[in-house]
């Protein structure tokens, strides 16, 4: 087989010849093409952005989250303590370097003094942070160890959006003064637009500076992100086994904050790891359900191919009768799929792009791109593709009867090809039918999530959040002046029903988890805990949460009272079982002295995700144990914007007060279902392709069976057959197609159902209306594939074909 630059240019130039001479055929292979390559691209891009990226900081790999492990208790998977940040730093056998940090809610006072406050997301950062990261500022620098010290000069760094979108991009803004919660804080420096650290919405840096005893007490108080970078040498494995004995050394001197007899240990996460834990899974399995419409858009065009190589067989045969070899026929047909192949694919990445753009705009992902590596991945698809396309016409092209071509024509020569084009088609079936299952699945367990009750009212209630700076309110009492005239102000407003306050409003990133003390009671093997709300009068009554045994938290629960706390379902089932919880004694474990009596039981409430497990949670009175953060909670009596109406009440109590995190519940709930939202359409969208891309198959083979067939079923009419019959030959021939495609198919469902079963609520692996709709979806594919060719079929006239035989 000749391989020289001329050979390959030749077959080049009559590749093209052909392309032209059959435009129709053309363009269905390409858009096929482009379809499967421009979604596999697209899915992608999202996958290398979000999962392979290589993070843009010095030496990422060594990077790791260091956390505490409390497996037998509701704290579950927590941060560190200052005191856990101290200990960890001294071990440089383990960390050649660490940093820490913590998320904050600042107010800037306006720069014009004409508007309004605003909010700004801040990050609380060890000054080691950023050159541990290795990223210098852009304007200025970045924090020296002496201003992450308590009570040292107060400095900001910007980030780069923010720069330019509050300061016009001054370049001369090093050096200026800014009020943040009223306290000025010196701006030192700008950081580079593609810094964003921890996240993307971040708008400013200040130092930990954290109180020089912070470091030693307060082991309980675990609210720090803490990262290290392993030492030279330390592989993570040995890191982990040297992080267990640091473990047991503590747990030893600190038995009670370290209870390591119920499990307790720290634990590592790799940088790259613990960013994408939320969404690795999910882009994997997009991933994986794009591939299979690649797939199916391959075998289809393989198809198609085969229907031309039939075509084309006297022409072929009349090549190898003149010389040529099995190889070089071979080789022609896989330059001519190539051809339609780099057409498909360069169609593909301008779709590619267009869906990417889409994601950002409308997907849970918003930083994705068309990347080097994501072309080089087109790249790879349009060299696979080409064989996955091509390397079946070529083979059977080339190693078709040479005597037979010639004697026969293309009908009988094609008759193998036709069994192989079948078998394709099968293929196609049976990947669309594991395709439409697990879809099918998904989509019903979203639609199931969404019909899960969160334990309370999301209709018509509006929230936001207020944050009071520090400087003007730095006394309980004043936390608690301030939020209740805000909220009775608030309720008094025209449509209003009812408003209130708390500082964990339910899918919010507000709250914690506290560690309890039962006073008079045995202590039990695990430290009891729950996730604490703090909660102004009406609470319950805003949001419609059923009381369900005693009272909720009144007016008169202030400050100088007997201290009282309202328990969820799930508090009383755990903690107090069979018991009466009314009346019973709880403290925060920091605070065994002040015990308040349980009050009430409420119904339980979703906190953070639909249909996740419940956790016992518990009520503490705002106004007995103030806040300074709270989210307001106004119940609406119609559709009216309070917006604009709360935003001036609060602008009249105090200017430097921002109203931020604006949103209606019911769009908080649907935020926390949006990657599963997204991907469960991702999914029926790629499913609805692999099932159109199947029924064209379909179509596909059986017209040309008709169409090779004519002569016969011309023949069976003459004898005595009726269109009916014909009908049913061609049917037959359509659902032996399918059966052998169902078959394999259904295997794929089962394989489907064990891999996917984590991502389903409440759908069994194997649901019986899964496999229903899946067979309702596959009946429609086939009918719609099958009834032009059996029409056609029906309507052959006998005369006329045989007369033309």
């Amino acid at each position: 087989m000749s391989t020289n630059p001329s050979g390959f240019m030749s077959d080049l130039a009559y590749g093209l010849r052909q392309i032209q001479r059959n435009p129709s055929l053309t363009v269905l292979c390409v858009v096929v093409l482009a379809i499967g390559t421009g979604a596999a691209t697209a899915v992608f891009a999202v996958l290398y952005a979000v999962l392979l990226k290589p993070l843009s900081y010095r030496e990422a790999n060594r990077l790791v989250y260091v956390h505490n492990e409390f497996p037998s208790s509701q704290l579950g998977h927590t941060l560190a303590s200052a005191p856990d940040y101290a200990d960890l730093t001294a071990h440089r056998e383990i960390f050649s370097e660490t940093a820490a940090y913590y998320f904050n809610d600042f107010t800037m006072s306006s720069v014009s003094g004409l508007d309004y406050a605003q909010h700004v997301d801040v990050v609380n950062a060890s000054a080691s942070l950023f050159s541990m990261l290795g990223t210098p500022a852009h304007l200025g620098r970045a924090f020296l160890s002496e201003e992450d010290r308590f009570g040292a000069p107060k400095a900001v760094l910007l980030s780069d959006p923010f720069w330019r979108s509050r300061f016009g991009a001054d370049s001369k803004i090093v050096g200026r003064t800014i009020q943040l919660d009223a306290v000025p804080y010196q701006i030192i420096g700008v950081m580079p637009a593609d810094f964003n650290f921890p996240y993307p919405a971040t708008q400013m840096w200040i130092p930990l500076a954290l109180r020089p005893e912070a470091y030693t007490a307060g082991r309980g108080g675990k609210y720090l992100n803490m990262l290290g970078r392993l030492a030279p040498g330390v592989t993570f494995e040995s890191a982990n086994a040297m992080l267990a004995t640091v473990s047991h050394h503590l747990a030893a001197q600190y038995p009670d904050e370290y209870p390591e007899a119920t499990g307790w240990h720290f634990s590592m996460e790799p940088m790259l790891a613990e960013r994408t834990k939320d969404v690795r899974k999910w882009v994997l399995l997009a991933f994986g359900a794009v591939l299979c419409v690649l797939l199916i858009a391959c075998t289809n065009v393989s198809g198609l191919l085969l229907v031309r190589a039939a075509v084309r067989s006297r022409e072929l045969a009349v090549r190898s009768a003149l010389g040529a070899s099995p190889g070089r026929l071979a080789r022609q047909i896989l330059t001519e799929t190539a051809l339609f192949v780099v057409m498909g694919c360069a169609a593909g990445v301008g779709l590619a792009i267009a869906l990417v753009h889409l994601i950002n705009a409308y997907g849970p992902i918003h930083h994705a791109q068309i990347e080097p590596w994501a072309l080089s991945f087109a790249l790879g698809l349009c060299i696979i593709s080409t064989f996955l396309a091509g390397l079946l016409p070529a083979v059977l092209s080339s190693r078709a009867s040479l005597e037979q071509a010639l004697r026969a024509g293309a009908s009988r020569a094609a008759t193998g090809q036709t069994r192989w084009r079948g078998v394709l088609v099968a293929g196609q079936i049976a990947i669309a039918v594991g395709l439409l299952f697990t879809a099918t699945a998904l989509g019903r367990s979203f639609a199931k999530l969404l019909q899960v009750s969160p334990g309370f009212s999301p209709d018509r209630v509006w929230t936001a959040n207020v944050q009071l700076p520090q400087k003007s309110y730095s006394t309980s009492a004043s936390h608690a002046s301030f939020f209740r005239n805000l909220v009775d102000r608030v309720a008094s407003l025209p449509g209003i029903e009812s408003a209130s306050a708390d500082i964990s409003l339910p899918f919010s990133s507000g709250g914690f988890t506290a560690d309890l003390y039962f006073p008079g009671r045995p202590e039990l093997p695990v430290r009891p805990a729950a996730r604490v709300d703090q909660v102004l009068p009406n609470y319950f009554e805003t949001l419609k949460i059923p009381l369900l045994k005693g009272r909720t938290v009144t007016s008169q629960d202030v400050a100088g009272s007997p201290p009282v706390v309202v328990i969820d379902e799930e508090f009383a089932h755990i903690y107090f079982p069979g018991e009466d919880p009314i009346g019973r004694l709880v403290a925060n474990n920091c605070c065994h002295s002040q015990p308040s009596a349980v009050v009430g039981v409420v119904g339980n409430v979703a906190t953070r995700e639909l249909g996740a497990p419940r956790r016992p949670q518990i009520y503490w009175p705002q106004l007995q144990m103030p806040n300074s953060a709270m989210f307001v909670v106004v119940r609406q009596s119609g559709q009216t914007d309070v917006t604009a109406a709360v935003r001036e009440i609060l602008h009249q109590q105090d200017p430097s007060v921002a109203l931020f995190d604006v949103e209606a519940m019911p769009s908080r709930i649907l935020d926390s279902v949006k990657l599963r939202r997204f991907v469960a359409w991702l999914l029926n969208n790629f499913a609805l392709t692999g099932m159109i891309l199947a029924a064209l198959g379909l179509y596909g083979t059986l017209a040309y069976l008709v169409q090779l067939r004519r002569r016969e079923i011309a023949i069976r009419m003459a004898l005595g057959a009726t269109p009916p019959d014909v009908a049913r030959l061609v049917t037959r021939y359509s659902m032996s197609l399918v059966l052998a495609g169902l078959i394999p198919g259904a295997l794929l469902c089962a394989l489907a159902a064990r891999m996917t079963q984590s991502f389903l609520f409440h759908v069994a692996p194997l649901d019986l209306w899964t496999m229903a709709s899946t067979a309702a979806g596959l009946l429609v594919l086939v009918a719609i594939a099958t009834w032009s060719p059996v029409a056609r079929a029906r309507s052959v006239d006998t005369v006329t074909t045989l007369h033309d035989e």
